[in-house]
């Protein structure tokens, strides 16, 4: 199985990467601001922080798109490609490409 490295030096599965993308870059570009809303509880998931609530059902769209697991947790290698392909905070994300120059 192919991998690729990623901005922050994690190695994740070719495949993994472009469809985790694809679903983050569907809700980030479709689902006007409620995809807003739900990257971005999703990058505040990913970086652990333990006060963050999470905005209205969120959580449920994530799970829908395989972002967060059953329990509202994040696989490990969803981690690394959603920390990788942001930057920014809130409504104010930029997304880039999560592959390492």
């Amino acid at each position: 199985m192919k991998t690729v490295k990623l901005k922050n030096g994690a190695e994740e599965p070719e495949q993994l990467v472009t469809v985790t993308m694809m679903s983050i870059k569907h809700l980030w570009e479709s689902c006007g601001i409620p995809g807003v809303t739900q990257v971005s509880d999703l990058v505040q998931i990913c970086q652990r922080d333990p006060d963050y609530k999470k905005f209205g059902s969120n959580e449920d769209e994530l799970k829908k798109f395989s972002l967060l697991q059953p329990g509202g947790g994040v696989h490990d290698s969803i981690r690394n490609i959603v920390l990788s392909a942001f930057t920014g905070k809130g409504l104010e994300l930029e997304l880039h490409s999560p592959l390492a120059e």
